[in-house]
Parts: C-alpha cells; structure tokens; sequence
C-alpha cells in the first residue's frame, strides 16, 4: 500500500520510522535511565540558577513582586532627563528579564532602576528649589533697583 505521495506504508502496527535510539527522555524531576534527571521543564542558562522556588524565584513566588519603576522614570525626565532615560532603559530590561524567567537579573534592573529614579528626583528637585530661589532673588533684587537721573534724557 502507499500514501498519496507514492511512498510504500509500514504493515500495520509498525512504527514507520522504526524504533527510537537511546533512552526515552523522561519528565522533568524523575529518575530516568542510569539515574538521570529528566529532560523537559526549564533549563538554567550557563553559569545561572535553576529556576523555581527558593532557586531564583522572587519572594512568595509572585513575579509581579518585582517592580519595574517604569512611571517613576518617565516621571524623572522632567526632573533630570539625563538619569531618566537610562532609568526608562532600565525599566525595559526588567520587563524583558521576567518574561524569559530571569529574575535574578530582573531584580538588579529593578534596583538598578530605582536607584537611577531616586538620584534623579533627588537631584533633580534640589535644582528646581534652587532655580525658584534664585527666580525670587532676581525678581526681589530687579524691583529695589535704584536709578538716578541726570536730565539728560528725559527723566
């Protein structure tokens, strides 16, 4: 009998392909043969954590737990847009860290990131307090401004 592409069929019951070589991978957590850990679930990257509970995983198991700061960065560029945009950079790298199930790394950008947005507002707020003093310096010190007039010029 063949297929509709002209290829001959294996007799009923026979694997087409034969028989699988080596041992068959087992699930994730179980002994397979000549006591290995199974193949499936997800691999840690070289030199990184498993991933899991207690291995990697944030606190209580929840990755929302790991802020992203993302409007307190955008906020910060009107304070010192410099900081800002690496903080907004920051922010970007936290989200794209919890989707591949990184949160190791996550957790350094999110500090990283709130870091950046603390010095920023620090930073960043002092200069407006002292561009508004020296605003009413100006203002106070333009209006007590004495002029003398000679005549010359119509005063």
């Amino acid at each position: 009998m063949t297929n509709p592409y002209g290829q001959p069929q294996p007799p009923y019951g026979q694997q087409p392909y034969g028989t699988p070589s080596g041992p068959m991978p087992t699930p994730y957590g179980q002994q397979g043969q000549y006591g290995q850990q199974g193949q499936y679930g997800q691999q840690a990257p070289f030199g990184q954590p498993g991933y899991g509970p207690g291995m990697g995983m944030p606190p209580g198991g929840d990755i929302n737990a790991i802020k992203e700061y993302k409007g307190w960065a955008i906020g910060c560029i009107f304070l010192m847009w410099i900081l800002a945009i690496f903080a907004i950079m920051k922010s970007n790298e936290v989200r794209t860290f919890k989707m591949q199930g990184n949160y190791a790394m996550a957790q350094q950008a999110s500090q990283t990131t709130k870091t950046l947005c603390l010095i920023a507002t620090i930073v960043g707020g002092i200069g407006y307090a002292l561009a508004i003093t020296f605003l009413i310096i100006g203002i106070v010190a333009a209006t007590t401004v004495t002029t003398y007039c000679t005549g010359y010029y119509g005063c």
